[in-house]
């Protein structure tokens, strides 16, 4: 999911990137998007309902002008049945044919008229009845009490439609009659001759024709609904479109028809049973979903005011943060520039606040550290400056000495010589130093020639002792940082000492091996509590020689070369002592290796 949305920018390490820009991304991503999603889907499903709902409303209503032209059809077509069927219409038809005079031909087909007037009534429709007698091809009688008038052509198609189903009623599937493109309807055609069983008694009828408005498909080809995109078509048995709203699609194949129209369009269908019609209806889906559609444009609309608003928010309320922040920043820079006297101001906003607090703390506590450590280095470079001018002043003393040591030899005086010679050789060790750290092994030897030198001066009022194992020989301490401890013990420890004395030098391991623990004791004078309280005050810097260096140096240059340990405590020194026991220096040293642990003793 991460490595995905770092494709987007939305996490890594781009450092260029803003806040707000990512807050923006993730409200796009997380919010707006999703939201998008949701509508998109939901729209396409409740898009699917309302096409379908309207689909069925319009089949249903398609079924109902099909049942109503099937009606009309059904009612037409039990009148001409019950008409062709009549006595005496067939009697009064005889009648017609054996008139001898005009007189008599008047009276029957004023009988003729009563009884088509009646069926007129009946049907309730605006009908016309054509009776062809037989023998001749023209409506010997007409009676057309609708004003629907066919021209000869289309009298005699109905007359060899009849011929071909006799004692079957016709349904014409030509609608586009003169009178029909005249009056602005649509005329059905039913035709109807006496059955072929009928043919050993004279009906005197050849064929009946009742042409007739049909009205429900009137009504179904002119349906318009309000900003209705539709076509409706009524298709005869042989596919071809007998009527239409689209006029030009008058005789034309339905089958073509159907295949210019695309997917945006819904073809609908209803069956005429009585007459094997069908009535077809296109329907635009877009008429369908339009005032879906206009609540779909107005939600998208809205999400779209919401996403501006939000950017908008997003820009203001971010600018409100920013612009403290940017100020804490430029603090930041000063601060990083080393000015330590910037202080960030109060802000409105509380976590800002605490930031700001949190900014002058750190800064006020970086300003005390760098102070600290500008004083320890200035401690530091004095006490290399003052270790240099201990190392500057030996030169002198070591050519003065090896002179001594010369007239010595000359003279055989092996005391002289061997303590000139040890002096010497200290003095050429400090002078030839480069390293600040050396093995123990050196040390415990330069202490060797220094106590010789003690000796020469007081006698063997004392003893050194080392216990050190062999494995720590070459573990490196900071250099020259065992002589100050045991002249301290010689000077002051053993001065006025009734009792042998006695240095103990001793090492080990501690920390799982990571502190190397040296420990010099006595069994001298001791202090009181006051004077240790005061060992480390500075004030134990008068004298001369390595003595000037004393304990406070020595515990200095330990804190400044090491500083913590791991375990949280320090690396330095710790002194316990007791009046008339003796003391115990006790130095902490990290544990490290020296190449330089070769004795040049």
């Amino acid at each position: 999911m991460r490595s995905w949305l770092t494709q987007f920018g939305l996490f890594g390490q781009n450092k260029n990137q803003g806040i707000a820009a990512s807050h923006l991304k993730l409200f796009l991503l997380f919010v707006a998007l999703p939201v998008l999603i949701i509508l998109i889907l939901f729209t396409l499903f409740f898009r699917y309902q309302v096409v379908e709902t309207a689909k069925n409303q319009r089949i249903l209503t398609l079924q109902q002008h099909a049942s109503g032209i099937n009606v009309d059809l059904q009612n037409m077509s039990i009148i001409t049945s019950s008409l062709i069927h009549n006595t005496s219409l067939r009697d009064r038809s005889l009648a017609m044919l054996n008139a001898k005079s005009p007189g008599e031909q008047y009276l029957v087909s004023s009988e003729i008229e009563r009884i088509l007037l009646t069926y007129s009534i009946l049907s309730r429709q605006l009908v016309g009845f054509y009776l062809v007698l037989e023998g001749s091809n023209v409506p010997y009688v007409s009676r057309n009490f609708a004003g629907i008038a066919l021209s000869q052509y289309e009298v005699e198609t109905c007359i060899a439609m009849a011929k071909m189903t006799e004692g079957i009623i016709s349904i014409s599937d030509d609608l586009s009659l003169t009178y029909g493109q005249a009056y602005g309807g649509y005329i059905a055609l039913l035709a109807v001759s006496p059955s072929v069983w009928e043919g050993a008694f004279s009906t005197g009828i050849r064929a009946l024709i009742v042409p007739f408005v049909l009205n429900p498909l009137m009504d179904f080809i002119r349906e318009k609904n309000p900003g209705d995109v539709s076509n409706h078509y009524l298709v005869g048995r042989n596919d071809s479109v007998l009527a239409s709203s689209d006029a030009p699609a008058v005789g034309s194949s339905m089958r073509e028809i159907k295949e210019k129209y695309k997917k945006s369009w819904l073809i609908l269908e209803a069956p005429v049973a009585i007459s094997g019609w069908t009535l077809v209806e296109a329907v635009n889906i877009g008429t369908l979903t339009r005032p879906f559609n206009i609540i779909l444009y107005l939600l998208y609309a809205a999400i779209f005011i919401i996403v501006l608003f939000f950017i908008r928010y997003n820009a203001f309320f971010f600018a409100r943060i920013f612009s403290p922040l940017k100020l804490l920043v430029s603090k930041m820079e000063a601060v990083g520039n080393g000015d330590f006297s910037v202080r960030a101001e109060s802000s409105r906003y509380t976590e800002l606040n605490k930031i700001n607090e949190s900014f002058n703390y750190m800064v006020e506590k970086i300003s005390m550290l760098t102070e600290a450590i500008k004083e320890e280095q200035r401690e530091r470079i004095l006490t290399e400056i003052e270790a240099l001018r201990y190392q500057l002043n030996p030169h002198f003393l070591c050519n003065t000495l090896n002179a001594i040591r010369m007239m010595a030899l000359i003279t055989k005086n092996d005391a002289i010589t061997r303590m000139s010679q040890a002096l010497m050789l200290i003095t050429e060790d400090t002078l030839a130093r480069e390293d600040m750290a050396y093995s123990l092994e050196h040390e415990l030897s330069i202490l060797d020639n220094y106590v010789y030198i003690m000796k020469v001066r007081y006698g063997d009022t004392f003893e050194l002792i080392k216990d050190v194992d062999n494995s720590l020989l070459d573990l490196g301490i900071p250099s020259m940082i065992l002589q100050p401890l045991a002249e301290n013990a010689i000077l002051h420890g053993f001065n006025g000492l009734s009792r042998p004395g006695i240095i103990v030098v001793s090492a080990a391991l501690e920390e799982n091996g990571t502190v190397l623990v040296i420990s010099v004791k006595d069994n001298g004078n001791g202090m009181s509590s006051e004077t240790l309280s005061c060992l480390f005050t500075g004030s134990q810097t008068k004298g001369s020689g390595f003595s000037r260096i004393g304990l406070f140096n020595v515990r200095r240059r330990i804190v400044l070369s090491y500083g913590m340990l791991p375990s949280g405590g320090r690396y330095g020194m710790d002194v316990s002592s007791y009046p008339d026991e003796g003391t115990v220096v006790t130095l902490k040293l990290p544990v490290q290796k020296t190449e330089n642990h070769e004795s040049r003793f």
